[in-house]
């Protein structure tokens, strides 16, 4: 695709600075986990496993809240990208409905997840720790919807900043809850793996708070009018943005399912596998907060566009954010490759754990290129309001390839947390490869034509 230098250089920059706010948001949350994690480490392996599955299966429902919630994102940026900003509040409400609903199904659906695991031949040392965390964890659920409305306004707007300044606020908030509750100071009882998830689920509720606090007080939502008029639930509008987000929801669950299933898998190898496979993948997830902050930032760019009618504009934004979510997890892999071992000191001294996470990381990179360019394109395609076509994708490639091939490669071959891994690359490329084609096939339907 040639394009203008021009276009290319106002349009990166103008990526970077919405992008950058949430790279440092999505890493400071991303920074809670990975203190979780650390923090459980030094509690020894049954601890930090559990966290790790715990945290896996919590992911499912967390990303699934976000998923379906994140729709308030791309619609709020095409009525405002259409100057149609009188419209924002009654959207938002609807949307804020929606993130309630969500939120207080997804209490028992937590539980039931907890009650899952005594099925799923998990070591039994971890299990029952890794159920006291899930249903900790639970009660944190309805307090992330509310925070993720307010969020996705914000981000809707252009606005991502306010975010970022949250997400800082929290991150010391947990480390103080994790030295309370885990390890039994301040008076508290130690809980353990328990702690942890009640240390999240308490900062989940305080960053509701946070964000409702900073709709109700900042000047620049007072044309809005946000808190004038109350609008009653529209259940006609409510299914309207349930229809938009729950494919982004399913599609968000296809690829954390996967993860969260080769954990459960990794479960059952052993504490030392499953020590390891949570190093790995929470190293890795710690990286994809980079292109996934710039695949946010790509689907407000080109809803903004969209909304505006300019649809080649708002295509070349797509491509353009593909290119460079591609080049930062290129950067990724390069890290993991050169610098394994220190890597993995970060997270633990012991030996039999450290040379399995190194094999791990190994893995971990060769997926990085890929990773990148899949959540880039779903970014994109979002940002056009196409999410059934890319969610049928993501079931396809990662339940009928990568976890087949997870499950026979590690499983039934025998070859373990390495063929485990493998069907995550195999599942990962097939998405990366497919959503841009997608993107690509839609691309082809506008004039070559730009409004810089």
């Amino acid at each position: 695709m040639s394009l203008p230098w021009l276009l290319w250089k106002k349009e990166s920059k103008a990526t970077l600075l919405l992008a950058g706010p949430l790279v440092v948001a999505q890493l400071l949350q991303v920074g809670m986990g990975f203190i979780d994690t650390v923090m459980a480490g030094r509690m020894g392996a049954a601890e930090l496993a559990a966290v790790g599955l715990g945290s896996s299966l919590w992911a499912l429902m967390l990303l699934g809240c976000i998923g379906a919630v994140m729709a308030i994102s791309p619609l709020v940026a095409h009525l405002n990208g259409a100057g149609n900003d009188a419209a924002i509040a009654g959207e938002f409400h609807q949307g804020l409905w929606v993130a309630i609903l969500v939120g207080i199904l997804a209490v028992p659906i937590t539980y039931g997840l907890a009650a899952l695991l005594p099925l799923l031949d998990v070591d039994p040392e971890i299990a029952p720790l890794a159920r006291e965390y899930l249903e900790m964890s639970a009660w944190g659920m309805p307090g992330l919807c509310l925070y993720l409305a307010p969020r996705y306004l914000n981000e809707g707007l252009s606005n991502t900043k306010p975010v970022m300044l949250v997400q800082f606020l929290l991150l010391p908030l947990n480390i103080l809850g994790n030295y309370l509750f885990m390890f039994g100071n301040g008076g508290f009882p130690a809980m353990g793996a328990t702690g942890a998830a009640l240390s999240t689920a308490i900062g989940l509720w305080l960053g509701a708070a946070m964000m409702f606090g900073y709709l109700r007080y900042a000047q620049r939502f007072t044309a809005l009018a946000l808190f004038n008029r109350y609008h009653p639930p529209h259940p006609r509008e409510m299914w309207r943005i349930l229809k938009l987000g729950l494919p982004i929801a399913v599609a968000i669950i296809m690829e954390v399912g996967m993860f969260s299933a080769v954990a459960v898998l990794m479960g059952t190898l052993g504490k030392v596998e499953m020590a390891a496979h949570q190093i790995a993948v929470n190293y890795a997830g710690l990286m994809f907060m980079l292109p996934l902050s710039i695949a946010q930032a790509i689907t407000i760019r080109v809803g903004h566009a969209a909304g505006a009618g300019d649809r080649r504009l708002a295509v070349t934004r797509g491509w353009l954010g593909v290119l460079m979510s591609g080049a930062i997890m290129a950067m990724s892999a390069t890290v993991l490759l050169v610098f394994p071992n220190q890597i993995v000191a970060l997270y633990t001294g012991d030996a039999e754990v450290t040379a399995m996470a190194l094999s791990l990381l190994f893995a971990a990179a060769l997926f990085q290129f890929s990773d990148g360019l899949q959540v880039a394109a779903s970014g994109a395609l979002r940002g056009l309001k196409d999410t059934a076509i890319p969610m049928v994708i993501t079931v396809v490639v990662y339940w009928a390839v990568g976890f087949p091939v997870a499950w026979f490669v590690g499983i039934t071959w025998g070859l373990g947390p390495q063929g485990l891994w493998g069907g995550l690359v195999v599942g990962l490329t097939g998405a990366a490869i497919l959503l841009n084609l997608r993107f690509y096939m839609l691309s082809r339907r506008v004039p070559e034509t730009h409004n810089l």
